[in-house]
């Protein structure tokens, strides 16, 4: 008998708003309460090369996964500071699903205490890469997709019965899924399933 499946993103999906720019601003304030400027000064310049578009999203990214490596970060105090921002979402209280993953490109050192505090059993994130930086190296997109499909392989199940998200960068996974739940949807994500004959359902969150 197949497993039932539940996949679900995060920033946007199961909490409105993005995460890691909450992580930023927690690393800012975690740096400058512990004085420790030289670190919060080379945290804040990364960010001012991303504001100024002189670095890229994701090399910001790799950035700062590589400035708190071995940082001793309280993560279950940084995901307490995000639940004003949780969508309530009635699936991953669904305890027909067999298996629920939560399949994001956040940072896997939060990520999987997210995962761990609202009942996830698998979470897909964003490591640091071991062999330095590429541009495909978060869990984005494609890339999503194929670590999804690899985690499946190794596990033996069959499909994704219900994937939930709010972003067309997702469009990968939502082709292969049963069911689409798309969270607030934007004009663009919402021609793009129509042209694509996606089955979907719209969830409004506030």
């Amino acid at each position: 008998m197949d497993k039932k499946v539940l996949v679900v993103d995060l920033d946007g999906t199961l909490y409105n708003t993005n995460t890691f720019h909450e992580f930023l601003k927690y690393l800012l304030s975690y740096y400058f309460n512990d004085f420790r400027m030289f670190k919060f000064n080379i945290l804040l310049f990364f960010i001012k090369l991303r504001l100024f578009r002189m670095i890229s999203h994701s090399r910001l990214k790799y950035k700062v996964l590589g400035l708190i490596k071995n940082e001793d970060i309280d993560y279950q105090d940084f995901v307490s500071k995000l639940l004003k921002h949780k969508n309530k979402i009635e699936e991953v209280a669904d305890s027909s699903f067999d298996v629920k993953i939560l399949a994001t490109a956040a940072p896997s050192c939060y990520a999987n205490w997210i995962a761990k505090a609202e009942g996830f059993d698998v979470c897909l994130a964003t490591d640091f890469p071991e062999y330095g930086f590429t541009t495909d190296y978060e869990n984005l997109s494609e890339r999503k997709k194929e670590n999804l499909l690899g985690y499946f392989e190794k596990n033996n199940f069959e499909s994704v019965d219900v994937f939930i998200t709010d972003h067309m960068d997702d469009a990968p996974i939502i082709k292969i899924a049963k069911k689409n739940i798309i969270i607030n949807p934007n004009h663009k994500l919402s021609n793009w399933l129509k042209e694509n004959l996606i089955n979907f359902e719209v969830r409004k969150t506030k």
